[in-house]
């Protein structure tokens, strides 16, 4: 199941199944993003191409009418009739937010998705091949919607047609019944980001060492190594530990996703939002836990992980 977070706290809740196994990496460019099939063929015929360029501010935030959104017209359209009033698009990725979620909300969740895939802040992507497989919104993109009842009642069906994948990033996890906190405002903005960029991202073009979609992968082998050892999802069952949660997340594509983001950022020195049942609480209990060959793949500076705690402070170049 997809992740997310109980209103009330920071604890992962299945919400709808996550995208079906992606073709191989030699056949992405012969076949369509099975995403497509799922979100209602989502297309881009040849009289409705993205116009616009993109804007020289890395994070700038713009309104969905705004010409220099990378877009086609009938994406455009469908974030407009779906209150997504405010784009922003880094490095050519979308995040779209509800009209109703502050701009500066949005302007922090582009500064977190500029800051990891441009870790020195020089106004180049690290990992362009990565930016690639990231950088179409047919195939995904980052959603901010506001309220759970009219995201899935109205907005998401309408933009499941013109879109591919949406990874959310929404006010009912972020903020819930209570006030707001910003330090769990950035948690889960950090989160959903890290998802989305190991699952589109590197998962497509370093499939031997970030896939998700099978158990074969380098992360996917140490969350198998983990099992019911230092790390259990919430919804999944380990013996005599049954899931505390409703939902399902015994497939790579979550349960790999959502391990190996709680390592990446506790590994780094920052605070998950939420730890899985088990997990280390400590940097350096971390440390001592997880194998050398995951260590040497995220110390790899040409895979360009997470090697220091995020600044949130990426400029608006």
């Amino acid at each position: 199941m997809q992740r997310g977070y109980d209103a009330t706290a920071l604890v992962p809740t299945g919400t709808r199944p996550p995208p079906p196994q992606a073709p191989s990496r030699q056949m992405r460019h012969l076949l369509p993003y099975p995403l497509l099939l799922l979100c209602a063929c989502a297309s881009d015929p040849s009289n409705d191409l993205p116009t616009g360029a993109l804007a020289q501010g890395v994070c700038k935030v713009l309104s969905t009418t705004d010409a220099r959104l990378r877009l086609t017209s009938s994406q455009r359209e469908a974030l407009l009739k779906s209150d997504m009033t405010r784009c922003a698009q880094p490095f050519g990725v979308l995040v779209a937010a509800d009209e109703r979620i502050p701009a500066e909300t949005l302007a922090l969740a582009a500064r977190v998705l500029a800051e990891l895939l441009d870790q020195d802040m020089d106004g180049v992507p690290d990992d362009r091949a990565v930016v690639e497989a990231v950088s179409n919104p047919n195939t995904a993109w980052l959603a901010m919607p506001h309220d759970h009842d009219d995201w899935e009642e109205w907005q998401l069906p309408g933009l499941q047609r013109k879109l591919g994948y949406d990874i959310i990033i929404p006010t009912w996890w972020m903020i819930g019944d209570e006030e707001r906190d910003d330090e769990r405002v950035k948690a889960v903005i950090v989160e959903e980001i890290v998802h989305f960029l190991t699952q589109f991202g590197y998962s497509t073009v370093y499939p031997a060492e970030f896939g998700v979609e099978d158990w074969t992968s380098v992360i996917a082998r140490e969350t198998q190594r983990a099992q019911c050892v230092f790390w259990q999802h919430p919804e999944n069952d380990c013996p005599g530990s049954p899931a505390e949660s409703r939902g399902d997340c015994t497939d790579p594509n979550c349960d790999v996703v959502e391990f190996y983001q709680q390592v990446l950022v506790q590994s780094v020195g920052m605070e998950p939002g939420w730890r899985g049942i088990g997990f280390p609480e400590t940097r350096e209990e971390l440390e001592g836990l997880l194998s050398e060959e995951i260590k040497r793949v995220m110390n790899e500076p040409s895979f360009h992980q997470l090697r220091k705690p995020l600044r949130f402070t990426y400029p608006n170049l």
